[in-house]
């Protein structure tokens, strides 16, 4: 029984990340991906981005939705959006949603 219960918790602490992207792979030690999600194969001549983050999988802090994107850039037609994140640990993650346009 002491050896399935320190089983448990070497599993848990070396595969279980508490704090990840929840989307695209994720890697137990580091993570950092560039995931495109929508283009048109226009090229856009306007960028923006903005990012969510993770400490601990406990605080989430940020936004990242294309409106807050568009808003803030002035973009009205979007031509490309990719999704960057970013992981390490388990301790910390990011989400970086990233668009072009005119």
């Amino acid at each position: 029984m002491k050896f399935l219960r320190s089983s448990c918790i070497v599993y848990l602490i070396l595969f279980v990340s508490c704090a990840h992207t929840g989307f695209g792979p994720n890697g137990i030690l580091f993570n950092k991906t560039k995931i495109g999600m929508y283009g048109t194969g226009k090229q856009g001549s306007l960028r923006s981005e903005a990012c969510a983050h993770s400490y601990l999988g406990l605080i989430s802090l940020g936004s990242a939705s294309i409106e807050v994107l568009k808003a803030q850039s002035k973009i009205n037609v979007v031509t490309e959006t990719n999704w960057k994140t970013f992981s390490i640990l388990g301790l910390y993650s990011n989400l970086c949603v990233e668009i072009y346009g005119d």
